[in-house]
């Protein structure tokens, strides 16, 4: 079961960077969730990628 995140906008741009940074803090929070259990990082990074990506109409 995938569950979303929300993730505050705050009005910033979508430069890669605040990008990138908005995916790592959802990762962080999507490992945090499964209790940071398992070798799960990448999957975690995945799907806060799409995540963000599909919020922020940033596609990818």
């Amino acid at each position: 079961m995938t569950r979303k995140i929300k993730v505050s906008n705050r009005g910033a741009k979508n430069n890669p960077e605040q990008i990138r940074e908005r995916i790592s803090n959802a990762a962080y929070f999507l490992s945090e969730k499964r209790g940071f259990e398992g070798d799960c990082q990448l999957h975690d990074w995945l799907e806060a990628e799409a995540q963000i990506h599909h919020c922020h109409g940033t596609g990818n």
